[in-house]
């Protein structure tokens, strides 16, 4: 039995698209890849028939179901190949997987994005001391998380297995060294100057190292330049 025919609308340079591209190399799923440029206006059949806010991923399923926003998408790919084991079958795993997502996407980027972006000198210190907060609390959700004697006690999230919260934080620690890349005064965050954050550390050392997730990153000095238009 065949899947489904699966079209990926996509930008290389997007975090939130890369998921469906690294949950796609994971689970071995077929997809038809159609990029999207986010520095323009998107065409009008795409806001049409695709996606009227103009975001992307979407993914398009038989040429009439469209799938939007980046979790959902990759989750579907995730049920559609099970024996991939991306999302875990642990009723508590999942939902821990679900809330470090959740955490990231509301505390720590936000924080993040701001210490990486703001060009007042005085600004940017004061808002990397605040990422600096959060990614300690970020560093405590790693350090805690319960693991099944059967998962091993490997670098990832639940262990030596990559599963879904790897696969969904994967492209923003490939965005990392973007703190310290602006003149703005603001220096990459490391393990030599925050060896507190060792969990952190080995945690995304491992994601990004990851073969799926090392295809779906952008080369470094054209990530700096397509996140420039951030800058204020």
């Amino acid at each position: 039995m065949t899947g489904p025919k699966l079209v990926l609308y996509n930008s290389v340079a997007c975090p939130y698209a890369a998921r469906a591209v690294i949950a796609a190399e994971e689970t071995g799923a077929q997809l038809e890849i159609v990029p999207i440029d986010l520095n323009v206006p998107r065409p009008d059949w795409y806001l049409k028939e695709i996606n009227p806010y103009g975001q992307v991923p979407a993914l398009k399923v038989d040429d009439k179901h469209v799938i939007l926003e980046s979790l959902l998408v990759a989750e579907y790919l995730s049920d559609l190949h099970p024996g991939a084991g991306l999302f875990p079958t642990d009723p508590l795993q999942r939902a821990q997987t679900r809330y470090l997502i959740h955490h990231w996407g509301n505390r720590t980027h936000p924080a993040f994005h701001k210490a990486a972006f703001v060009l007042d000198r005085e600004q940017a210190a004061k808002h990397r001391e605040e990422f600096i907060v959060e990614l300690e609390k970020f560093n405590r959700l790693l350090e805690n998380v319960y693991r099944r004697e059967e998962d091993g006690n490997g670098p990832f999230f639940l262990g030596d297995k990559f599963t879904f919260a790897d696969l969904a934080l994967g492209p923003f620690m490939s965005r990392f060294i973007l703190l310290g890349a602006y003149d703005n005064g603001n220096k990459e965050v490391t393990l030599e100057d925050y060896p507190q954050f060792k969990r952190f550390f080995e945690w995304k050392d491992a994601v990004t190292k990851r073969p799926s997730v090392a295809k779906a990153s952008y080369p470094r000095e054209k990530l700096i330049e397509a996140y420039k238009k951030f800058l204020h």
